[in-house]
């Protein structure tokens, strides 16, 4: 995400009204960290677990679309947030007021869509509103039902101002932190803008549902609506028109006769089909996106979160579920490790055995009790603790494990997710041992090899004539002893100045008392040192305020 680093000043009502929101919901602490001493104490409240999260959503909703967008992926991103938080921003509502039918026109027409010719019949009155777009039906000339979503006007542009505040925050906080520095917010807040920033863009929804539906689409148990490209574009998507029972109404269900288990594995099936053979996944398959049709058919809706994970990724975490049902602590570790960035300097001993103290909260349970979702989610925090950042695309996976959990227990409690991903993992193992597959990983290897043994007798030249040449140089940074460095530097700074001020008084004091000498024959000497030593004193009280450390 590329913003403008000058844009910020263009900006300043939007960031008194977020900074505002977020002090009256009790985190002013923040804007405390960006500008020590400015906010009153009064104006925070005393947030803890729970009560934190219910405040930090309640701002959200009332930052508007940008902040409720931002809330809803960082509830798919475990590895980012607390479950408090996540169930809190699952809550998340963007319910607004409609835009005009007149504006929905205005939007279709600039991007070459004209409504009373495109289509037969447009509904003016939307079935959905939200605060980035709205939904009509509509049919075509040739009689095929659809829906099309709208984008509000101005959206973009909203959103662009937000993330360039939320951009400026991070890279304060980042630099003046301590935890800022540890998750590098800069580049959560880079990767969070890119997907809300994705969504925005309905021609990229539009890609990610034709390549669904090109999967999908002659698959006996899912149903992906069809892309309408003759009338979709950036702020306009168009899609098929397909009907169903949404999946959280059992009444619904019962009264169409669909058997709940059979819906609760049809669905587990087609997204573990989705991470496990396409390596392209619905991020966000909530009960709102799903819904059923006759023959227990899953109907999948809205694609702009979507997931991708690589092959090597998808074997480690199939590797990671292996060592999890065997309680295997040695290949839980390795595969965590294996799929971790950051895993230089870490205690491995400690780690298998913090791991090991998990798995023993599992042990013994049938798979049909196991959350697994629960359980990864688990391991992911185990693993920041110690510094060690999974992908964001698996944890993207786990969130959506989570997710699928909940709604099947309330399908079919017996049901294990383990028991049909089975199939999967046996497929991955058999296509990960195969002769092309392993031919194609020696070539790797052996490339790697080549590679290293071309550039190695250079390397060792070069390392050689700098030890020769003593220009060899260790560095060494200890965080305990940088900061401390830096306050006695702050604090002899500050007594050096205090010791200056003192002698200009007391030398002038000296002088004055011995001889009574003028400046210039007109000003008395006293008079100029003291004026010299209040200017001084106030320069130096002022640096004390503005770094809030007094």
């Amino acid at each position: 995400m590329k913003l403008n680093p000058f844009q910020h000043l263009a900006h300043i009502p939007r960031y008194r009204e977020v900074a505002n929101i977020l002090i009256k919901h009790g985190f002013g602490f923040i804007f405390d960290r960006i500008s020590p001493g400015k906010l009153k104490k009064a104006e925070q409240k005393e947030l803890r677990g729970v009560s934190a999260a219910r405040e930090l959503r309640q701002a959200f909703e009332e930052l508007g679309p940008t902040y409720v967008k931002l809330g809803q992926l960082l509830s798919t991103r475990p590895d980012l947030v607390a479950p408090e938080y996540i169930r809190e921003f699952e809550k998340l509502q963007d319910d607004v007021p409609p835009i005009s039918f007149a504006e929905v026109s205005s939007v279709c027409a600039g991007e070459g869509i004209d409504i009373d010719e495109a289509f037969a019949y447009f509904n003016h009155e939307p079935l959905a509103a939200a605060s980035i777009a709205q939904v009509h039906e509509a049919v075509l000339k040739d009689g095929q039902k659809i829906v099309v979503k709208v984008q509000r006007p101005g959206i973009d542009r909203q959103i662009q101002t937000d993330l360039q505040i939320l951009m400026e925050i991070a890279r304060i906080l980042e630099k003046r932190t301590d935890w800022g520095q540890l998750y590098r917010v800069t580049e959560i807040v880079d990767e969070l803008g890119e997907a809300i920033i994705n969504e925005v863009d309905f021609s990229k929804e539009a890609r990610n549902a034709d390549f669904f539906y090109n999967n999908f689409c002659k698959h006996e148990h899912v149903i992906i609506p069809k892309v309408y490209w003759d009338y979709s574009s950036k702020r306009v998507l168009t899609l098929e028109y397909v009907e169903g029972v949404k999946i959280s109404d059992p009444m619904g269900l019962k009264k169409a006769l669909y058997d709940p288990e059979k819906i609760a594995t049809h669905l587990v099936d087609a997204l573990f089909k989705q991470v496990y053979e396409y390596g392209f996944f619905h991020a966000d398959p909530h009960p709102g996106n799903l819904a059923i049709t006759e023959g227990e058919k899953i109907i999948f809706y809205d694609f702009g979160q979507v997931g991708v994970i690589d092959r090597l990724t998808r074997e480690k975490a199939m590797d990671l579920l292996v060592g999890m049902m065997r309680y295997d602590v040695n290949a839980v570790a390795r595969a965590l490790l294996d799929i971790g960035i950051g895993t230089q300097s870490i205690n491995q001993a400690e780690f298998r055995h913090e791991i090991s103290r998990l798995q023993q909260k599992y042990y013994g349970l049938p798979l049909s009790q196991i959350n697994i979702g629960e359980a990864l989610s688990e391991l992911i925090d185990l693993s920041l603790y110690f510094r060690v950042r999974v992908p964001p695309e698996l944890s993207l996976v786990v969130k959506m494990i989570m997710t699928i959990e909940r709604i099947v227990s309330q399908l079919d409690p017996q049901l294990s997710i383990v028991d049909i991903a089975q199939p999967y993992g046996k497929k991955l193992l058999r296509q990960r041992f195969a002769p092309e597959q392993l031919k194609e990983s020696a070539g790797s290897i052996l490339m790697d090899y080549a590679s290293v043994a071309r550039t190695l007798p250079r390397d060792v030249d070069n390392v050689l004539k700098m030890l020769e040449a003593g220009e060899i140089k260790i560095h060494m940074e200890h965080e305990i002893l940088r900061r401390l460095t830096n306050k006695v530097d702050i604090l002899s700074n500050r007594l050096s100045l205090a010791i200056i001020i003192a002698s200009i008084i007391i030398g002038t004091s000296l002088v004055v008392g011995q001889s009574g000498s003028k400046l210039l024959g007109r000003i008395p000497l006293v008079e100029v040192g003291f004026f010299a030593a209040v200017i001084l004193g106030l320069v130096l009280a002022y640096s004390i305020f503005k770094s809030g450390q007094y």
